[in-house]
Protein backbone atom coordinates (compact mmCIF):
# COMPACT_ATOMS: atom_id res chain seq x y z
CA UNK A 1 0.00 0.00 0.00
CA UNK A 2 1.83 3.37 -1.03
CA UNK A 3 1.75 5.81 1.61
CA UNK A 4 1.30 9.53 1.90
CA UNK A 5 4.70 11.36 3.30
CA UNK A 6 3.97 12.76 6.55
CA UNK A 7 5.95 15.95 7.61
CA UNK A 8 6.98 16.59 11.34
CA UNK A 9 7.23 19.71 11.53
CA UNK A 10 7.45 22.76 14.45
CA UNK A 11 6.78 26.39 15.43
CA UNK A 12 9.77 28.12 12.91
CA UNK A 13 7.83 28.76 9.39
CA UNK A 14 11.56 28.55 8.00
CA UNK A 15 12.09 25.34 9.62
CA UNK A 16 9.21 24.19 8.19
CA UNK A 17 9.81 25.36 4.72
CA UNK A 18 13.72 23.91 4.91
CA UNK A 19 11.91 20.58 5.93
CA UNK A 20 9.21 20.63 3.42
CA UNK A 21 11.75 21.76 0.50
CA UNK A 22 14.24 19.14 1.03
CA UNK A 23 12.05 16.05 1.47
CA UNK A 24 9.48 16.84 -1.19
CA UNK A 25 12.06 18.29 -3.83
CA UNK A 26 11.12 16.32 -6.90
CA UNK A 27 7.31 16.29 -5.85
CA UNK A 28 7.29 20.39 -5.78
CA UNK A 29 9.83 20.06 -9.47
CA UNK A 30 6.90 17.86 -10.67
CA UNK A 31 3.92 19.92 -9.44
CA UNK A 32 5.63 23.19 -10.53
CA UNK A 33 5.33 21.08 -14.40
CA UNK A 34 1.46 20.16 -14.02
CA UNK A 35 0.60 23.17 -13.49
CA UNK A 36 2.77 25.12 -15.85
CA UNK A 37 1.39 22.92 -18.05
CA UNK A 38 -2.27 23.04 -17.06
CA UNK A 39 -2.20 26.54 -17.54
CA UNK A 40 -0.64 26.34 -21.03
CA UNK A 41 -3.76 23.86 -21.93
CA UNK A 42 -6.16 26.76 -20.65
CA UNK A 43 -4.28 29.29 -23.05
CA UNK A 44 -1.95 30.74 -20.76
CA UNK A 45 1.59 30.57 -22.02
CA UNK A 46 4.60 30.41 -19.44
CA UNK A 47 6.23 33.83 -19.11
CA UNK A 48 2.25 35.06 -18.80
CA UNK A 49 1.88 32.94 -15.97
CA UNK A 50 5.27 33.25 -14.19
CA UNK A 51 4.84 37.09 -14.33
CA UNK A 52 1.92 36.44 -12.52
CA UNK A 53 3.69 34.63 -9.86
CA UNK A 54 5.64 37.00 -9.58
CA UNK A 55 2.97 39.55 -8.91
CA UNK A 56 1.48 37.13 -6.16
CA UNK A 57 4.70 37.03 -4.64
CA UNK A 58 4.85 40.13 -3.62
CA UNK A 59 1.36 40.30 -2.37
CA UNK A 60 1.94 37.38 -0.43
CA UNK A 61 4.52 38.84 1.25
CA UNK A 62 2.88 41.74 2.26
CA UNK A 63 -0.09 40.21 3.46
CA UNK A 64 1.51 37.23 5.44
CA UNK A 65 5.36 37.46 6.39
CA UNK A 66 5.04 34.25 8.29
CA UNK A 67 3.53 32.67 5.25
CA UNK A 68 6.16 34.17 2.84
CA UNK A 69 8.71 33.34 4.97
CA UNK A 70 8.08 29.51 4.27
CA UNK A 71 7.15 29.46 0.49
CA UNK A 72 10.75 31.10 1.02
CA UNK A 73 12.17 28.49 2.83
CA UNK A 74 10.65 25.99 0.37
CA UNK A 75 12.11 27.07 -2.74
CA UNK A 76 15.53 27.63 -1.29
CA UNK A 77 15.45 23.76 0.13
CA UNK A 78 14.02 22.69 -3.17
CA UNK A 79 16.07 24.60 -5.32
CA UNK A 80 13.65 26.09 -7.43
CA UNK A 81 12.87 29.92 -7.96
CA UNK A 82 10.49 31.83 -5.37
CA UNK A 83 7.89 32.65 -8.10
CA UNK A 84 7.96 29.20 -8.84
CA UNK A 85 6.22 28.31 -5.33
CA UNK A 86 4.59 31.71 -5.45
CA UNK A 87 2.90 30.21 -8.73
CA UNK A 88 1.77 26.79 -6.81
CA UNK A 89 0.27 28.41 -3.53
CA UNK A 90 -1.92 31.12 -5.77
CA UNK A 91 -2.57 28.46 -8.76
CA UNK A 92 -6.04 28.40 -7.30
CA UNK A 93 -6.16 32.16 -8.12
CA UNK A 94 -4.49 31.56 -11.38
CA UNK A 95 -6.45 28.43 -12.53
CA UNK A 96 -9.68 29.43 -11.69
CA UNK A 97 -9.30 32.83 -14.07
CA UNK A 98 -8.47 30.38 -16.81
CA UNK A 99 -11.53 28.10 -15.87
CA UNK A 100 -13.44 31.59 -15.44
CA UNK A 101 -12.79 32.20 -19.32
CA UNK A 102 -13.20 28.62 -20.03
CA UNK A 103 -16.66 28.80 -18.67
CA UNK A 104 -17.55 31.86 -20.32
CA UNK A 105 -16.79 30.43 -23.35
CA UNK A 106 -19.28 27.40 -22.38
CA UNK A 107 -16.76 24.64 -23.61
CA UNK A 108 -17.80 21.42 -21.90
CA UNK A 109 -14.49 19.52 -23.15
CA UNK A 110 -12.36 21.40 -20.40
CA UNK A 111 -12.80 19.32 -17.22
CA UNK A 112 -11.87 20.42 -13.91
CA UNK A 113 -11.87 20.47 -10.24
CA UNK A 114 -14.65 18.82 -8.95
CA UNK A 115 -14.71 17.87 -5.24
CA UNK A 116 -17.54 16.35 -3.01
CA UNK A 117 -18.13 17.66 0.50
CA UNK A 118 -19.80 16.92 3.55
CA UNK A 119 -20.08 17.56 7.39
CA UNK A 120 -21.95 15.11 9.80
CA UNK A 121 -23.09 16.75 13.06
CA UNK A 122 -22.70 14.73 16.70
CA UNK A 123 -26.44 13.57 15.92
CA UNK A 124 -25.48 12.21 12.43
CA UNK A 125 -22.66 10.18 13.36
CA UNK A 126 -21.85 6.45 15.30
CA UNK A 127 -20.02 8.03 17.64
CA UNK A 128 -21.57 11.34 18.54
CA UNK A 129 -18.55 13.38 16.75
CA UNK A 130 -18.90 16.08 14.34
CA UNK A 131 -17.25 15.05 10.88
CA UNK A 132 -15.87 16.87 7.89
CA UNK A 133 -15.15 14.76 4.58
CA UNK A 134 -14.93 15.16 0.99
CA UNK A 135 -13.48 13.68 -2.20
CA UNK A 136 -10.54 15.64 -3.48
CA UNK A 137 -11.12 15.57 -7.26
CA UNK A 138 -8.16 17.07 -9.06
CA UNK A 139 -5.63 16.66 -11.37
CA UNK A 140 -4.58 13.36 -12.01
CA UNK A 141 -0.98 14.42 -12.30
CA UNK A 142 -0.75 15.69 -8.72
CA UNK A 143 -1.16 12.21 -7.17
CA UNK A 144 1.35 11.09 -5.71
CA UNK A 145 2.79 14.53 -4.93
CA UNK A 146 0.94 15.31 -2.19
CA UNK A 147 1.66 15.26 2.00
CA UNK A 148 0.41 15.40 4.84
CA UNK A 149 2.06 17.85 7.51
CA UNK A 150 1.75 17.67 11.51
CA UNK A 151 2.46 21.03 12.55
CA UNK A 152 3.18 21.14 16.29
CA UNK A 153 3.38 24.83 18.05
CA UNK A 154 1.26 26.66 20.79
CA UNK A 155 -0.52 24.46 23.74
CA UNK A 156 -2.90 27.58 24.41
CA UNK A 157 -3.87 30.76 22.64
CA UNK A 158 -1.55 32.67 25.03
CA UNK A 159 1.43 31.02 23.83
CA UNK A 160 1.04 31.20 19.92
CA UNK A 161 -0.61 29.55 17.10
CA UNK A 162 -2.45 26.22 17.16
CA UNK A 163 -0.78 23.05 16.17
CA UNK A 164 -2.63 21.10 12.93
CA UNK A 165 -2.61 18.66 11.20
CA UNK A 166 -2.99 19.06 7.22
CA UNK A 167 -3.50 18.40 3.84
CA UNK A 168 -2.00 19.47 0.51
CA UNK A 169 0.23 19.39 -2.36
CA UNK A 170 4.24 19.66 -2.55
CA UNK A 171 5.24 22.91 -2.57
CA UNK A 172 1.87 24.58 -0.84
CA UNK A 173 2.14 25.88 2.41
CA UNK A 174 -1.60 26.15 3.28
CA UNK A 175 -3.68 22.73 3.95
CA UNK A 176 -6.58 22.27 1.88
CA UNK A 177 -8.23 19.84 4.59
CA UNK A 178 -7.14 19.60 8.36
CA UNK A 179 -8.12 20.14 11.62
CA UNK A 180 -6.01 21.90 14.80
CA UNK A 181 -5.60 21.58 18.23
CA UNK A 182 -9.11 23.95 19.13
CA UNK A 183 -10.87 21.32 17.01
CA UNK A 184 -11.54 24.03 14.01
CA UNK A 185 -11.29 21.62 11.01
CA UNK A 186 -11.58 22.71 7.06
CA UNK A 187 -12.47 20.82 3.38
CA UNK A 188 -13.13 23.05 0.53
CA UNK A 189 -14.44 22.84 -3.07
CA UNK A 190 -14.11 24.72 -6.23
CA UNK A 191 -16.65 27.41 -7.75
CA UNK A 192 -16.46 29.51 -10.91
CA UNK A 193 -18.23 32.17 -11.51
CA UNK A 194 -18.14 35.54 -13.75
CA UNK A 195 -17.25 37.31 -10.94
CA UNK A 196 -13.93 35.88 -10.77
CA UNK A 197 -11.13 38.09 -11.66
CA UNK A 198 -12.81 41.36 -11.49
CA UNK A 199 -11.70 42.28 -7.82
CA UNK A 200 -8.01 42.48 -7.99
CA UNK A 201 -5.42 40.70 -6.45
CA UNK A 202 -7.06 39.79 -2.62
CA UNK A 203 -5.28 37.72 -0.35
CA UNK A 204 -5.22 33.77 -1.96
CA UNK A 205 -7.11 30.68 -1.33
CA UNK A 206 -4.25 28.88 0.38
CA UNK A 207 -3.07 31.33 2.85
CA UNK A 208 -7.01 31.68 3.70
CA UNK A 209 -7.03 28.34 4.30
CA UNK A 210 -3.48 28.46 6.56
CA UNK A 211 -5.14 31.09 8.34
CA UNK A 212 -7.99 29.20 9.03
CA UNK A 213 -6.16 26.50 10.75
CA UNK A 214 -4.19 29.63 13.06
CA UNK A 215 -7.53 29.99 14.67
CA UNK A 216 -8.34 29.32 18.01
CA UNK A 217 -11.94 30.29 17.94
CA UNK A 218 -14.69 29.78 15.32
CA UNK A 219 -15.35 33.28 14.59
CA UNK A 220 -11.27 33.76 13.86
CA UNK A 221 -11.39 31.42 11.44
CA UNK A 222 -14.79 32.49 9.95
CA UNK A 223 -12.85 35.90 9.44
CA UNK A 224 -10.06 35.05 6.85
CA UNK A 225 -13.15 33.84 4.41
CA UNK A 226 -15.58 36.85 4.77
CA UNK A 227 -13.30 39.93 6.08
CA UNK A 228 -12.37 40.75 2.40
CA UNK A 229 -12.99 39.91 -1.21
CA UNK A 230 -11.55 37.46 -2.50
CA UNK A 231 -10.11 36.91 -6.43
CA UNK A 232 -11.87 33.79 -7.17
CA UNK A 233 -14.64 31.91 -6.02
CA UNK A 234 -14.40 28.48 -3.35
CA UNK A 235 -16.47 27.30 -0.95
CA UNK A 236 -15.42 26.72 2.42
CA UNK A 237 -16.46 24.02 5.04
CA UNK A 238 -16.28 24.71 8.68
CA UNK A 239 -16.91 22.70 11.53
CA UNK A 240 -15.74 22.92 14.66
CA UNK A 241 -15.41 19.94 17.73
CA UNK A 242 -17.97 21.24 19.93
CA UNK A 243 -21.05 20.31 17.36
CA UNK A 244 -20.72 23.07 15.03
CA UNK A 245 -20.70 22.97 11.34
CA UNK A 246 -20.88 25.75 8.60
CA UNK A 247 -20.49 25.79 5.12
CA UNK A 248 -19.78 29.38 3.09
CA UNK A 249 -19.98 29.54 -0.67
CA UNK A 250 -17.66 32.49 -1.32
CA UNK A 251 -17.82 34.52 -4.28
CA UNK A 252 -15.35 37.43 -5.56
CA UNK A 253 -18.03 40.20 -3.82
CA UNK A 254 -20.40 37.70 -1.76
CA UNK A 255 -20.49 34.94 0.76
CA UNK A 256 -23.71 32.42 1.28
CA UNK A 257 -23.91 30.28 4.14
CA UNK A 258 -25.27 26.70 4.56
CA UNK A 259 -25.92 25.20 7.76
CA UNK A 260 -26.70 21.66 8.36
CA UNK A 261 -30.22 20.13 8.54
CA UNK A 262 -30.84 16.84 10.17
CA UNK A 263 -27.51 16.36 11.21
CA UNK A 264 -26.16 17.04 7.45
CA UNK A 265 -24.47 19.51 4.62
CA UNK A 266 -23.41 18.59 1.66
CA UNK A 267 -21.65 20.54 -1.73
CA UNK A 268 -20.68 20.11 -4.82
CA UNK A 269 -19.36 22.78 -7.25
CA UNK A 270 -22.28 24.70 -7.77
CA UNK A 271 -23.94 27.71 -5.96
CA UNK A 272 -26.58 26.62 -3.85
CA UNK A 273 -27.59 29.58 -1.60
CA UNK A 274 -25.56 32.42 -3.44
CA UNK A 275 -28.05 33.77 -5.72
CA UNK A 276 -26.71 37.61 -6.50
CA UNK A 277 -24.25 36.01 -9.03
CA UNK A 278 -24.34 32.95 -11.89
CA UNK A 279 -22.75 29.88 -10.83
CA UNK A 280 -20.57 28.51 -13.76
CA UNK A 281 -18.76 25.20 -12.81
CA UNK A 282 -21.75 23.29 -14.12
CA UNK A 283 -21.42 25.03 -17.68
CA UNK A 284 -18.01 23.37 -17.62
CA UNK A 285 -18.56 20.13 -15.49
CA UNK A 286 -22.23 19.26 -15.51
CA UNK A 287 -21.34 16.48 -13.15
CA UNK A 288 -21.45 19.14 -10.47
CA UNK A 289 -25.31 18.82 -10.40
CA UNK A 290 -26.05 15.33 -9.59
CA UNK A 291 -22.66 14.71 -7.42
CA UNK A 292 -24.05 16.59 -4.74
CA UNK A 293 -27.91 15.80 -4.18
CA UNK A 294 -26.66 11.65 -4.42
CA UNK A 295 -24.25 12.01 -1.76
CA UNK A 296 -26.56 13.17 0.44
CA UNK A 297 -29.14 10.65 -0.64
CA UNK A 298 -26.69 8.00 0.17
CA UNK A 299 -26.29 9.51 3.74
CA UNK A 300 -29.56 10.17 4.81
CA UNK A 301 -29.77 6.41 4.86
CA UNK A 302 -27.23 6.17 7.83
CA UNK A 303 -27.83 9.12 9.59
CA UNK A 304 -27.20 8.53 13.04
CA UNK A 305 -24.83 5.39 12.14
CA UNK A 306 -22.22 7.19 10.06
CA UNK A 307 -18.87 5.99 10.78
CA UNK A 308 -15.42 5.45 8.52
CA UNK A 309 -16.79 2.37 7.04
CA UNK A 310 -20.23 4.04 5.88
CA UNK A 311 -18.84 7.40 4.94
CA UNK A 312 -15.90 5.63 2.72
CA UNK A 313 -18.74 3.58 1.16
CA UNK A 314 -20.51 6.45 0.62
CA UNK A 315 -17.30 8.04 -1.25
CA UNK A 316 -17.14 5.28 -3.51
CA UNK A 317 -20.01 6.11 -5.52
CA UNK A 318 -19.88 5.22 -9.28
CA UNK A 319 -23.04 6.30 -10.67
CA UNK A 320 -22.18 8.40 -13.82
CA UNK A 321 -18.51 6.96 -14.35
CA UNK A 322 -16.18 8.19 -14.47
CA UNK A 323 -17.50 11.72 -13.36
CA UNK A 324 -18.98 10.41 -10.24
CA UNK A 325 -18.03 10.95 -6.70
CA UNK A 326 -15.73 8.91 -6.98
CA UNK A 327 -13.93 10.45 -9.99
CA UNK A 328 -11.52 8.59 -12.64
CA UNK A 329 -9.64 9.74 -15.43
CA UNK A 330 -11.39 10.48 -18.94
CA UNK A 331 -9.33 8.59 -21.23
CA UNK A 332 -11.20 11.03 -23.87
CA UNK A 333 -9.30 14.08 -22.47
CA UNK A 334 -5.84 14.81 -23.17
CA UNK A 335 -3.78 13.84 -20.09
CA UNK A 336 -2.89 17.56 -18.62
CA UNK A 337 -6.82 17.96 -18.03
CA UNK A 338 -7.49 14.74 -16.50
CA UNK A 339 -9.07 14.51 -12.93
CA UNK A 340 -8.91 11.86 -10.23
CA UNK A 341 -10.32 11.51 -6.87
CA UNK A 342 -6.42 12.35 -5.76
CA UNK A 343 -8.00 11.58 -2.03
CA UNK A 344 -10.52 10.78 0.06
CA UNK A 345 -11.03 13.19 3.62
CA UNK A 346 -12.64 12.30 6.89
CA UNK A 347 -11.74 14.09 9.80
CA UNK A 348 -12.52 13.59 12.72
CA UNK A 349 -12.51 16.93 14.83
CA UNK A 350 -13.39 15.37 18.11
CA UNK A 351 -10.31 12.63 17.86
CA UNK A 352 -8.66 15.34 15.99
CA UNK A 353 -7.83 12.54 13.50
CA UNK A 354 -7.78 13.18 9.56
CA UNK A 355 -8.26 9.92 7.68
CA UNK A 356 -6.55 10.13 4.20
CA UNK A 357 -6.95 7.36 0.98
CA UNK A 358 -4.02 7.87 -1.49
CA UNK A 359 -5.87 8.04 -4.48
CA UNK A 360 -9.59 6.97 -5.67
CA UNK A 361 -11.50 5.51 -2.02
CA UNK A 362 -12.41 2.39 -4.21
CA UNK A 363 -8.81 1.34 -4.46
CA UNK A 364 -7.21 2.73 -0.90
CA UNK A 365 -8.19 2.47 2.35
CA UNK A 366 -8.27 5.10 4.80
CA UNK A 367 -5.01 5.88 6.64
CA UNK A 368 -4.96 7.72 9.94
CA UNK A 369 -3.37 10.81 10.52
CA UNK A 370 -3.62 11.76 14.26
CA UNK A 371 -2.84 15.54 15.60
CA UNK A 372 -1.39 14.07 18.58
CA UNK A 373 0.50 10.75 17.87
CA UNK A 374 1.15 9.06 20.36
Amino acid sequence: MATIPLLELGPDPQERGRTHGAVLGQAITANIETYLSRFEAAGADRATVMDSAEEWLDFIERDNAEYAQEMAAIAAAARVSRAQIAMLNARYEITYLAFGNEARAANTHLEQEGCTSFGAMPEATANGHTLLCQNWDWLEKVHGHTFVQRVRRAETPDAGKPSFIGYSEAGIVGSKMGVNAAGIGLCVNGLVTPDDGTTGMRKPFHVRCREILDAWRFDQALAPIVQTDRTASSNFLLGHSDGEILNVEATPKWCAYLSPEDGLVVHANHLVKETRTPSQMERIAPNTLYRGPRLERILRRHVGTLDAESVHTALCDHFSAPAAICRHADPALPPEKRVITVASVMIDLDARVMHVTDGPPCQAPFQAFPLNAA
